[in-house]
């Protein structure tokens, strides 16, 4: 009986080993027909980027190529009426011929032919494949760090102005009264809970702001103030500029980049010796529409990626002293429209 007890747990064990190792290798096989997928969704999308270009310049090139037949047709025809004229005076007599002749001769000589412009042929465009390698390697980086992606629920510090959708978790500015610069602060939301260790990553679709401010907060949202002379002596120079950017410096307690009228991206950091603060230019070859955030803790950094670019880094914050807790901040800046944190790829 006792042996048959013993025959019978390993029976259970062997099946439960089984069932471990079916669920495992289902779990893997998802697994990589989603990383799988998605390197077919972005080599599909650059496909179809590519194919837009070509698409673009062909529109170009038959607009100015149309340009320049109708421009070769009007001179055509005012060749064709003048060399009319000319043979119409040819049958006429001898004296009227001759008195038609000068405004012929006039004509003839104010007549200027003009070559239409064509495509030169060192524009005619060669396709090049992109650096697929390279590419496919910035974008497996991102879905390595995507399995850190952190669930968080929103919250704003009572700002009437600042309209929270949980359901669709999109924040969005909704006052028509313009908010000062040195407000903007106000606009913040927070993500909760705190990050206090780990890796953690989320996204943010920005696709429909043309102004946003996205990274880290300490979680005080605090007007920030500024702190040295140096500093202080710069504001009193220069007025609203710089205080305005000192505001979501590190020194306040904001690791921060942000986006202005779609175009002008930037990162409010701080030099690592002075401790001054530094708005840094980001130049980016298109404007991101989302916008990945990672935090490692143990390594002290903050990244951002521009996940509508294959993952591309855009910048990254190197500090190791990181309050004991932060949270992902969010601020929609007087933009109506949203912003939008995404949830987790099924």
């Amino acid at each position: 009986m006792q042996k048959a007890k013993i025959c019978d747990e390993w029976q259970d064990d062997i099946q439960q080993q089984r069932a471990d190792w079916e669920n495992q290798i289902q779990s893997n096989v998802e697994n990589l027909q989603r990383q799988f997928n998605g390197l077919r969704e972005f080599l599909d999308s650059k496909e179809n980027e590519e194919l837009q270009e070509l698409k673009k310049e062909k529109e170009e090139v038959i607009e100015k190529l149309e340009e320049s037949e109708n421009e070769l047709r009007e001179q055509t025809e005012l060749v064709r009426d003048l060399i009319s004229d000319v043979e119409h005076q040819l049958e006429l007599s001898t004296l009227e011929m001759l008195k038609g002749a000068n405004c012929v001769l006039r004509r003839s000589q104010s007549l200027s032919l003009q070559q239409p412009q064509t495509v030169p042929q060192k524009r005619k465009r060669t396709f090049q494949a992109p650096d697929l390698k390279g590419m496919l390697q910035v974008y497996q980086g991102l879905m390595d760090i995507q399995q850190y992606w952190v669930h968080m629920t929103l919250f704003a510090k009572d700002h009437t102005a600042i309209a929270i959708n949980k359901e669709k978790r999109q924040i969005q500015y909704r006052s028509y009264k313009t908010v000062p610069v040195s407000e903007i602060y106000h606009l913040g939301v927070l993500g909760y809970p705190a990050l206090s260790s780990g890796k953690h990553y989320w996204e943010v679709d920005v696709s429909r702001s043309d102004a946003w401010l996205l990274g880290l907060n300490d979680g005080k949202c605090a007007r920030p103030q500024l702190h040295s002379k140096e500093e202080t002596g710069i504001n009193k120079k220069l007025h609203s500029p710089i205080k305005q950017n000192v505001m979501f410096q590190p020194k306040c307690g904001y690791w921060v980049i942000g986006m202005k009228n779609s175009s002008v991206c930037k990162a409010f950091d701080e030099c690592s010796i002075t401790h001054n603060s530094s708005i840094l230019a980001i130049s980016l070859p298109g404007r991101p529409s989302r916008v990945g955030v990672f935090l490692d803790r143990k390594a002290g950094t903050l990244s951002f990626y521009d996940v509508s670019n294959c993952g591309a880094l855009i910048y990254r914050f190197y500090d190791p002293a990181f309050p004991a807790e932060v949270y992902p901040y969010f601020n929609p800046m007087a933009c109506s429209e949203p912003i939008t944190v995404c949830t987790p790829p099924s």
